[in-house]
């Protein structure tokens, strides 16, 4: 449509939508759609506060004394959560002791090394007791499973005929 409300044919129109302008903001509006409410002005300073007490709009402060998302609110400091705990050793023998049950202890170095890492991570490491000591419990678990088959062995061996 041209400005003098003709189209390229040079037929008058009046009040018609405009198909074919994508620039024209009925094009892309519904007209027979509700007008989005306008949002009410804040209330003066002498005004009672909302059921809410004050909340600041988007881009104002804070009142002093509240906190943001996330942190404590009324002043207090943040809090934070230190260093996590060392568990290198304690995670070295539940891992061995893991792959020493799934095997059955076929290879034999596991169990070992689950035993060893236990001990050293009972000691060094307070904080993985747990996982050292499952991984402790199944390398002795394993390790006794070998020695009952080696004695059975040993015995058969010497009984052979």
């Amino acid at each position: 449509m041209t400005d003098g409300g003709q189209d390229m044919a040079g037929q008058e129109h009046d009040n018609t939508p405009p198909f074919n302008d994508p620039t024209h903001p009925a094009w892309y509006t519904d007209p027979s759609a509700k007008q989005p409410e306008r949002p009410l002005p804040p209330p003066g300073p002498g005004a009672a506060p909302g059921p809410y007490g004050y909340q600041p709009g988007y881009g104002m402060q804070q009142p002093p004394g509240y906190g943001t998302y996330g942190t404590p609110g009324y002043g207090q400091p943040g809090y934070g959560l230190g260093q996590p705990a060392a568990r290198g050793l304690s995670v070295a023998a539940l891992v061995c002791g893991l792959v020493s049950m799934v095997t059955i202890g076929l290879f034999f170095i596991p169990q070992i090394l689950a035993i060893v890492f236990g001990h050293l991570a009972l000691r060094r490491e307070p904080a993985g007791r747990t996982m050292a000591l499952a991984g402790l419990i199944m390398g002795y678990i394993v390790a006794a499973i070998w020695a009952v088959l080696l004695f059975f062995v040993a015995v058969g061996a010497v009984f052979a005929p």
